[in-house]
């Protein structure tokens, strides 16, 4: 449906209950029209309002969604050998802060560096046997 024929046809209903509560308000000697102009008003006041919260919700949920995405993938569990007495402990490695391991073995405590390098990636060459 168009946008301006989505307008229209919301326009339309908030006319038609509109024109109830100006009818319930004719039947009990009050101003239609002022009824009328109220609800009709209120009703685009309090969608609007409703809209507002629920783009405020998804955004509130999406922002929680992403930060706890981000706190999984900053962190990685690794086995990391002792620096003291080489036996492999599992460590927690968190890249948003130094990382450090009490050894289990010899209780020495241990800073975990990581280095970070690149290769080139390469087509393996296919050898014809003559």
């Amino acid at each position: 449906m168009r946008p301006i024929y989505t307008l229209l046809f919301a326009v339309l209903k908030a006319a038609a209950v509109s024109a109830i509560f100006a009818g319930v308000a004719k039947l009990t000697s009050h101003s239609p029209l002022l009824w009328f102009v109220v609800t009709f008003v209120a009703q685009f006041v309090l969608f609007y309002l409703y809209g507002a919260f629920i783009d405020y919700r998804a955004a509130r949920d999406s922002r929680a969604l992403a930060l706890k995405e981000l706190e999984i993938l900053a962190k990685i569990t690794f086995n990391v050998p002792c620096a003291a007495c080489k036996q492999t402990n599992e460590v927690v490695i968190n890249a948003q802060e130094d990382t450090t391991f009490v050894c289990k073995h010899c209780q020495v405590k241990n800073a975990v560096y990581v280095n970070v390098e690149a290769a080139v990636v390469t087509e393996p060459i296919n050898i014809v046997n003559q």
